[in-house]
């Protein structure tokens, strides 16, 4: 999930957008390819690598963006990903031999009831469907493995295969600046060390408010009110 928000400036009018955090990719030039949400894995793929073997490779990072309170200047700081831990499809699966027992085992009851009864249409059609949906069900993982498995991938030509250091700017070229470290208060607090100017007061972009009453860095005068405010 990726948190925005658009501030303007109360004195120049100027607007910024904040962005919370992003998946990015590191390219063989040594730049930060930033990965949209929610396609970060498609967008990876598209470079040749899943986000499994960028993260294998060392070329998949995290950027966490904050912006100072006092002085209104960006940052971010910048954490690769030593294993991403993505989304396990097979948790969401239903096996072939869970279908059989519980589609199966229903269709015995429902065909003995049924023929009890004398109703001959709908044990036909009950019993038809239910012993045919772990068919369905087999189809289905095989199509989803299929899709996740990427035998394909990595690419010949995809970044990664040669190591080189590690990024020291981000993807957005205006927010090149690394403030530091993540301190983590408690759960609902992100704080990040770094020094950018004489009281330095940083503020994870994804929680900005009015209540902060960012400085513009523009003009130095006025406060960054948000004008949008979203979740995707």
């Amino acid at each position: 999930m990726s948190v925005s928000c658009v501030g303007t400036c109360t004195h120049c009018g100027i607007r910024r957008f904040w962005l919370s955090n992003t998946l990015s990719l590191q390219m063989d030039d040594g730049q930060l390819k930033c990965l949209p949400h929610p396609g970060e894995r498609w967008a990876s793929e598209r470079e040749g690598l899943t986000l499994e073997q960028a993260a294998e490779r060392g070329r998949l990072y995290r950027e966490t963006f904050f912006v100072c309170r006092h002085c209104g200047k960006d940052g971010e700081i910048i954490e690769k990903f030593e294993k991403y831990v993505g989304f396990d499809w097979k948790q969401l699966t239903i096996s072939v031999r869970q279908a059989i027992k519980w589609c199966w085992g229903s269709a015995a009851i429902l065909i003995a009831f049924f023929a009890w009864m004398r109703w001959w249409e709908p044990a036909v059609i009950f019993g038809v469907t239910l012993l045919s949906v772990p068919c369905v069900f087999w189809w289905d993982n095989r199509r989803t493995a299929k899709e996740y498995s990427r035998p394909d991938l990595p690419r010949d030509d995809a970044p990664g295969r040669v190591p080189i250091a590690a990024p020291v700017a981000g993807c957005w070229d205006e927010l090149a600046t690394i403030v530091g470290e993540v301190l983590m208060k408690d759960a609902d607090s992100i704080q990040a060390t770094g020094s950018c100017c004489d009281q330095p007061d940083w503020v994870y972009a994804g929680r900005v408010t009015d209540a902060d009453r960012i400085t513009c860095s523009a003009c130095g005068k006025g406060v960054m009110v948000l004008s949008e405010h979203s979740i995707h």
